[in-house]
C-alpha cells in the first residue's frame, strides 16, 4: 500500500510540474532552433522564384547534409506538372497554389531606382522630380530642379533614357513609399513605367549599359552589380536617404509581425520611429521601398518534413545566405515569430538538468518523434540558465 502511495504521489507530482511549465518562449525557440537542426524524414518539392534559385539549392543542400532522411529537390511546377509541391517561396505579389499550412517571410529585398551616367551615384531627386523622371517628363540630366538638389554635383546635358519595364512588385513598394512622403508631387504610379512579368535580369544589365539610363530594378541587382542608384530627398529638413544595407535594415525596424495559427505575415508601419543600430543613438533615415520573400509549407503528408525545411531556411546561418546573395536579412523581431510559428508539430529540444556533464546533448520530446541532429557548426551548450521558471 505504502508503495502505491508513493508511485501515486510521484505521478500526481509529475503532473503539476507539467501543468505550471510555461510555453517556450519564441525567442528561446528560435536560440534553440538556431543551434540545432531538426530533422524530419522526407523528401520535398519546392517551388522557388528565380532570383532565389541558387539560394534556395544552398538552403536545401545545407538541410540534406545535417539530416541524413530529409532532402529537397526544386522543380518548376510548370514543367513537373505530376509533382506536388510541397514548400513554394515566393516574392511579393505572388500566391502559391496549395492549402498552406505554415508560411513566414525569409528575407527583404528592397527596390531601387539605377542610373547610367558617370559620377552620380547617389544623385539625389525628390519624390515629385523622380515621378517626373519615370513619367519621362525629364528629358536632360542637366535639369535645373535636379541642379537646384544637388549643388555639389557637374551635371551634363545627357538625354534621360528611361527603361520602361519594371517588376511590377517594385513599382508597387516604390509607389506605396513615395505616395506616403509626397501625395501631391506622387499622384501615382508613374506612367513612364509598365510591368514586367518576365523580368530577365541579364537583360536589365546590359541595358543598363548605355549612358543616361534610369530604371526601377531590384536592390540586390543594384548590389551584386555596383550599379549607380539615386537617393530620395524625404524632406527639406532631413538628410537624403541613401539606398544601403543600413538603411534598409533600419526600415525592417519598423515592421511587424502578425501570426494567425501558423500563418505570419509582415507589414511596414511608417508610424513606427526606427530602432538605432548597436551602438548608436541615432536610428538612419528608413528605405521604405521593400519586398519581401515568403516560404509556404503546403499541408499533406510532407507537411512536417516542409516546416523542418522552413525552420532550417530561418536559422540566422540560413539567413547569412540572403546576405551574401545581395538580399537583406530578416528582421529579428519577424524571424523570431515565423520560427515559432512554423515550428508547431515540430520536436523541441529539451534542456539538460543542470547536474548533467557539459557534453550531454538536448534530446527531443516526445521519444519516438524523430530527434534533431547538432548542426555542424560548434554549439553552445544550452544552460537551465535560459529554462522559462514555472508560474506555479
Amino acid at each position: 500500500m505504502t508503495r502505491t502511495k508513493n508511485v501515486l504521489g510521484l505521478a500526481i507530482v509529475a503532473l503539476l510540474i507539467s501543468a505550471c511549465t510555461p510555453p517556450m518562449p519564441p525567442e528561446f525557440k528560435a536560440d534553440l532552433a538556431e543551434r540545432y537542426v531538426t530533422c524530419v524524414p522526407g523528401e520535398i518539392a519546392i517551388s522557388t522564384v528565380p532570383e532565389l534559385g541558387e539560394v534556395t539549392q544552398a538552403w536545401a543542400d545545407g538541410i540534406s547534409e545535417s539530416c541524413a532522411d530529409l532532402s529537397g529537390t526544386i522543380i518548376d511546377p510548370v514543367v513537373d506538372v505530376d509533382t506536388p509541391v510541397d514548400v513554394f517561396i515566393t516574392a511579393s505579389g505572388q500566391t502559391p497554389t496549395c492549402t498552406a499550412a505554415a508560411s513566414s517571410p525569409i528575407g527583404i529585398d528592397a527596390v531601387a531606382v539605377a542610373v547610367t551616367v558617370e559620377g552620380l551615384d547617389g544623385v539625389v531627386f525628390s519624390p515629385a522630380l523622380l515621378h517626373r523622371a519615370l513619367s519621362g517628363g525629364m528629358t536632360s540630366w542637366a535639369d535645373p530642379e535636379l541642379q537646384d538638389l544637388n549643388p555639389d554635383l557637374e551635371l551634363t546635358d545627357t538625354p534621360v533614357i528611361l527603361r520602361a519595364p519594371a517588376r511590377s512588385q517594385d513599382i508597387a513598394a516604390l509607389n506605396d513609399w513615395m505616395g506616403r512622403l509626397d501625395p501631391a508631387g506622387w499622384p501615382g504610379a508613374p506612367s513612364g513605367l509598365v510591368a514586367d512579368a518576365a523580368f530577365d535580369a541579364e537583360l536589365v544589365i546590359t541595358e543598363l549599359e548605355i549612358e543616361g539610363t534610369i530604371s526601377v530594378v531590384p536592390a540586390s541587382l543594384v548590389t551584386n552589380n555596383s550599379l549607380q542608384s539615386v537617393s530620395i530627398q524625404t524632406s527639406s529638413d532631413l538628410e537624403p536617404v541613401y539606398l544601403n544595407t543600413d538603411t534598409v535594415i533600419s526600415a525592417g525596424t519598423q515592421m511587424t509581425a502578425t501570426t494567425s495559427d501558423s500563418i505570419v505575415t509582415a507589414t511596414l508601419d511608417p508610424a513606427l520611429a526606427p530602432v538605432p543600430p548597436a551602438g548608436s543613438d541615432v536610428a538612419l533615415e528608413p528605405w521604405q521601398a521593400l519586398n519581401q520573400f515568403t516560404i509556404t509549407v503546403c499541408s499533406g503528408a510532407n507537411e512536417m518534413a516542409g516546416r523542418a525545411f522552413a525552420r532550417y531556411v530561418l536559422r540566422l546561418d540560413s539567413q547569412g545566405v540572403m546576405i551574401v546573395s545581395g538580399f537583406t536579412e530578416l528582421p529579428e523581431q519577424i524571424r523570431t515569430a515565423g520560427v515559432d510559428a512554423v515550428s508547431k508539430g515540430l520536436p523541441e529540444p529539451s534542456i539538460p538538468p543542470t547536474d548533467a556533464p557539459a557534453d550531454v546533448a538536448p534530446t527531443d520530446f516526445p521519444s519516438d518523434e524523430p530527434t534533431e541532429m547538432p548542426s555542424e557548426e560548434p554549439m553552445e551548450e544550452v544552460t537551465d540558465a535560459a529554462t522559462p521558471e514555472p508560474t506555479s
